[in-house]
């Protein structure tokens, strides 16, 4: 099984977007477990209105999905669609019961995963050339 040339280049983008799409998990993971001692410092206990740590949970793992998907759609306006509709749904989850929590994790959904798709997309011009499209 062989593959044309722009088979070929949408194989090595979503390989060479692995990487920087695999790094905002982390990142989200590392800031919260961080950043809770430093909450917790600054703002007091943390169980307020529910359990934070099931719903921390689920962001992270909505997150992990939304950075694979991000690695493998080509579409700009999707990405951002989906990006977007995470950040919703976690403006959704935290306000207003937990307002200063709300724009820490907002921020950790929205920002790193836009910082990813960036770097994708400059190690794609870097390294891969677009094939010219065959015309008849």
């Amino acid at each position: 099984m062989s593959l044309d040339a722009i088979g070929q280049y949408q194989v090595k983008r979503i390989l060479i977007g692995l990487l920087p799409h695999s790094l905002p998990p982390l990142l989200f993971y590392l800031a919260h477990i961080w950043g809770v001692p430093v909450y917790r410092s600054h703002f007091g206990a943390i169980a307020k209105a529910f359990g934070m740590g099931m719903m921390v949970e689920l962001l992270l793992q909505l997150l992990i999905i939304v950075s694979f998907l991000l690695a493998l759609l080509p579409g700009l306006k999707v990405k951002l669609g989906l990006i977007g509709a995470l950040a919703l749904f976690t403006a959704w989850a935290m306000f207003p019961q937990h307002p200063i929590r709300g724009y820490v994790y907002c921020l950790l959904v929205t920002v790193p995963p836009l910082l990813a798709i960036w770097l994708t997309h400059w190690l794609c011009q870097r390294f891969l050339s677009m094939p010219a499209a065959d015309t008849p």
